[in-house]
């Protein structure tokens, strides 16, 4: 017969004895996350501060922006070299498209958006604003060519709003066409003449790194760019302006292209006079470089004066042509010889 399992506060299972605590009502207990005085004076919401700085962060991982660290970036002297690049280049395809189209097109022919003056001055400040825009791209991103291409992507997708607001309100789809065409050249030029002639290399500065020479090659590299840019103006002139027009200080019609030619020549100008007095403790190669080029600039701009006189005109046209050849390769033989040296030195 099996033994008693009546016992006080004991009980018998299988011959054995365990000690039974006495029947008691436990109720489970749910402590708040914040006591409820809290939550009625208002207690800080940290579940969504840590929310929204994790969207925060996930949104910068998914664009590739690190702010945490300084990146490669760009030297000024290739910038600039770059950014004048890509707008000569752009206005040399504006003008290009301009006439392609209107030869494509014939009753595009005097369109208004056409004209030098329409589109120059906003491809001058949309290349401009890329030219500035890489260097902080490459300060904030590990891959600034990825994200630099995507910017250019959907800046070319917003600056063809306008385009299409011109063909709702009942512009020649022709014309608006040609012109989404050039916004879109405009900007792989200008992509590709940054990220390329200008990419993001250059480590962070130390000072180890000092070149007391540094500063003038930079200008001498700006100035080499902007050089550029004035020979394709004075391209651009020529093809514009009949040759055998009376004397005149600025042409009928020529306005814009004699802004531009004083918005890339004054500068130039001033440059090239500053370079002159930097080299004077400098190399034999920056001191020629120097007089080369201020040599070439003084050349064309001789000839732009020569070419008000109508007698004279040849003759101002053909400095104007020799001056830039000449000053450009004066402003580029730091290059050249940087270039010499590095094939020179043993693998």
């Amino acid at each position: 017969m099996p033994p008693s399992t009546t016992t006080v506060g004991n009980a018998v299972v299988n011959g054995r004895s365990a000690a039974v605590a006495p029947a008691v009502n436990r109720r489970p207990q749910c402590r708040p996350t914040f006591p409820v005085a809290e939550l009625e004076q208002g207690a800080p919401d940290t579940v969504s501060n840590e929310d929204r700085s994790g969207v925060t962060g996930r949104v910068l991982r998914l664009a590739r922006i690190d702010l945490s660290e300084r990146h490669r970036h760009p030297l000024p002297g290739p910038l600039v070299a770059a950014t004048a690049s890509a707008l000569a280049g752009s206005l040399l395809l504006d003008a290009l498209f301009v006439l392609i189209g209107t030869d494509l097109f014939p009753s595009t022919r005097g369109y208004v958006h056409f004209r030098f003056g329409d589109y120059a001055g906003l491809t001058v400040i949309g290349v401009l604003a890329a030219g500035a825009a890489w260097p902080v791209v490459a300060l904030v991103s590990p891959a600034p060519r990825w994200l630099f291409l995507r910017l250019a992507v959907v800046v070319t997708v917003v600056l063809w709003i306008p385009d299409l607001v011109l063909l709702v309100g009942h512009q020649p789809a022709r014309a608006v066409t040609v012109l989404m065409a050039m916004h879109l050249a405009v900007a792989v030029v200008t992509y590709n003449c940054l990220v390329r002639m200008a990419p993001a290399t250059a480590r962070p500065t130390t000072s180890q790194d000092h070149d007391p020479d540094r500063p003038v090659r930079q200008l001498a590299a700006a100035l080499a760019a902007l050089v550029g840019v004035e020979f394709v103006l004075g391209v651009v002139t020529l093809a514009s302006l009949p040759t055998g027009r009376p004397t005149a200080w600025v042409p009928p019609g020529a306005v814009p292209v004699y802004a531009a030619h004083a918005l890339v020549g004054l500068p130039l100008a001033a440059g090239a006079g500053l370079l002159v007095a930097r080299v004077r403790r400098s190399s034999r190669i920056l001191h020629l470089t120097a007089w080369i080029g201020g040599v070439g600039v003084v050349a064309a701009g001789a000839g732009g004066m020569l070419t008000v006189s109508h007698p004279l005109r040849l003759v101002g046209i053909g400095l104007m042509l020799l001056g830039p050849v000449v000053a450009g390769f004066g402003y580029l033989l730091p290059v050249l010889d940087r270039m010499s040296e590095d094939d020179a030195s043993p693998p």
